[in-house]
């Protein structure tokens, strides 16, 4: 029997441990892909061992010490520039700029200055200078992506700009206009925003176009690494950068191009089968490196499909979990209806943009009550309901979000006098969260978990950003409760916590026994309106069943992974009982 397994699962260990600061790197003699040769260290570990070799720049320390530095690390290089590209970059998704060097980590999520480890390397390595270079970073990250990669500067350039072109700071390579060419996988898609006056806006790389959309990953999008999804046909993609890869296979993010798993993977697993859940994952929108290695990252992104579905979130892919992947493959990403889920917009956002901040207007827009689809597309359909919107907040009905429709639409849902808050009998005023929280995010579901946890003895501050103070707070309730102590607030935390808070899980109406649908009326459909209220839907508890509660129906039925048919049944209902 080959060794390779247990090799593998010893080198991702030591990996892990070494970005812990068990073992220091330069110990171990192991770094990553870059320009240059190897620095640091004194023996190298081969590439099937799951730990890069040879990084063409020392980390900043707080990067270092990161989980997106561990994510690299982990990365397995192909000799497919294209897909290796795309790897290094999808490692990096969820990383968020800063305000400081302190952040480089890249889990500042409310950071806003610029500071990032592409920048870092940029002022280190390009222009070599004592510190980084901390402005746009969309065309660094791109560049940085290629040099961990491997592809060289011939076939990308340094860019600190985002621009096809031969000047020294632009990736020279060549450029097709928009409407013109099919981008592949790895080519770089190049943006001109509408309310800027420059033609040269934004850059990013390509994964796959499917259905008539591009994705695409992006750094400095919405102040963070981030996959997008846009219309082939969107006015705001200026065209299309081809670098000459020399070797370059443009099917390896296609699931097809796998060995379909037919038993169960888990940590350590490697192969085809791998790449199967890896490509069929990115695919729903649970981005991870498509390398064959079911490293940390990729159980992290199974665990995440596991909850966005309602299976449990163990990280290892069941044959169950194989076939709810498949039932979804081809309909597009598994979409979160959850507004905390994208980032709140910064710019002013009007018909024909795109992006993930146009997702939380959908989502927020949903949670107010519209039907709307969470595409990150603004398109005439959501135009028409920010107008509903802006209606019902008294605002000149324009169907443009600017700073104060934002603030009203952020109110209403977060903490609006009807925003189904639901403070669950603790006097608590924040919304109930939908979601797992975890140390390191932030909202108003937060400052809920803060106030409860006061009410119940802690005693810090309600600031809404989950911190040390809030996590050492929770693992002493777990503790006290019985629970597992790992500082995460699921299901069973939350619960109780709304039962020690003083809290009914029961909506206070009878439970539905029979199928509800658009049209009913009685106490058990107050039940169902009560249940979604107290999960943070916008619903009246008038015990009629009519649109506006069709609609939440609806909502909460996609953000559970279930049919969206807007009728109440044994399962929509189980899901409801489970939340609340």
């Amino acid at each position: 029997m080959s060794n390779k397994p247990l090799i593998r699962c010893i080198a991702i260990l030591l990996t892990a441990l070494t970005a812990a600061g068990v073992f220091p790197a330069a110990a171990m003699g192991v770094g990553l892909p870059g320009e240059g040769g190897v620095t640091g260290g004194t023996e190298q570990l081969p590439e099937s061992c799951g730990v890069q070799v040879s990084l063409s720049y020392t980390p900043s320390s707080q990067y270092a010490s990161g989980v997106y530095y561990q994510n690299l690390r982990e990365v397995q290089k192909t000799g497919n520039q294209r897909l290796d590209i795309i790897n290094a970059a999808l490692s990096q998704v969820g990383y968020h700029e800063g305000d400081r060097k302190a952040d480089l980590d890249g889990s500042n999520t409310a950071g806003s200055k610029n500071y990032t480890e592409y920048g870092y390397w940029f002022g280190k390595k390009v222009l070599q200078q004592s510190d980084g270079f901390f402005y746009e970073w969309c065309a660094m990250f791109v560049a940085w992506c290629a040099r961990q990669a491997g592809v060289p500067k011939s076939v990308i350039n340094n860019a600190s700009y985002a621009h096809a072109g031969g000047n020294p700071y632009y990736f020279n390579v060549t450029f097709h206009s928009s409407g013109t060419y099919t981008p592949k996988p790895g080519d770089l898609i190049f943006y001109d925003w509408a309310d800027t006056e420059r033609k040269w806006d934004h850059v990013g790389i390509v994964l796959f176009v499917e259905n008539g959309y591009i994705s695409a990953v992006e750094g400095n999008a919405s102040e963070q690494v981030l996959i997008r999804r846009v219309s082939i046909n969107n006015y705001e993609i200026q065209g299309y950068g081809c670098p000459a890869y020399t070797a370059g296979q443009t099917s390896a993010l296609n699931p097809s191009n796998y060995t379909e798993p037919t038993g169960e993977l888990s940590y350590g697993s490697y192969g085809s089968g791998v790449k199967w859940l890896q490509a069929a994952l990115l695919r729903l929108g649970f981005p991870c490196p498509i390398d064959g290695s079911y490293s940390s990252n990729t159980k992290r992104q199974v665990k995440q499909f596991q909850r966005a579905v309602g299976l449990e979130a163990t990280g290892v892919c069941t044959p169950a979990v194989k076939n709810a992947i498949k039932q979804r493959l081809g309909s597009g990403p598994v979409v979160s209806g959850d507004p905390a889920s994208y980032p709140v917009p910064t710019r002013t956002l009007k018909k024909g943009m795109t992006g993930e901040d146009v997702k939380w207007l959908q989502a927020a827009l949903r949670k107010m009550g519209a039907s709307v689809t969470i595409d990150g597309d603004f398109g005439p359909a959501t135009e028409t309901k920010v107008k509903w919107a802006q209606k019902q907040l008294s605002l000149t009905q324009d169907g443009i979000v600017g700073p104060v429709t934002r603030n009203k639409i952020k109110a209403r849902i977060e903490g609006g006098s009807s925003s189904g808050t639901g403070s669950s009998g603790s006097g608590n005023t924040y919304p109930v969260p939908t979601r797992t929280l975890k140390q390191g995010m932030s909202g108003n579901d937060v400052k809920w978990l803060q106030a409860t946890l006061n009410k119940l003895g802690s005693n810090f501050s309600v600031t809404g950003y989950f911190g040390s103070a809030t996590l050492a707070a929770v693992k002493e309730f777990q503790r006290k409760k019985g629970l597992t102590v790992d500082g995460i607030v699921g299901p069973a935390t939350r619960a109780k916590l709304q039962s020690a808070a003083g809290g009914s899980q029961s909506p206070g109406y009878p439970e539905p026994t029979r199928v509800l649908r658009l049209g009913s009326t009685g106490s058990d459909v107050k039940w169902v309106q009560a249940a979604l209220k107290k999960i943070g839907y916008a619903i009246s508890v008038d015990g009629i069943f009519g649109t506006g509660t069709q609609n939440c129906v609806l909502a909460f039925q996609r953000s559970a992974g279930l049919a969206a048919d807007g009728i109440v049944g044994p399962a929509t209902r189980k899901a409801l009982k489970a939340r609340i």
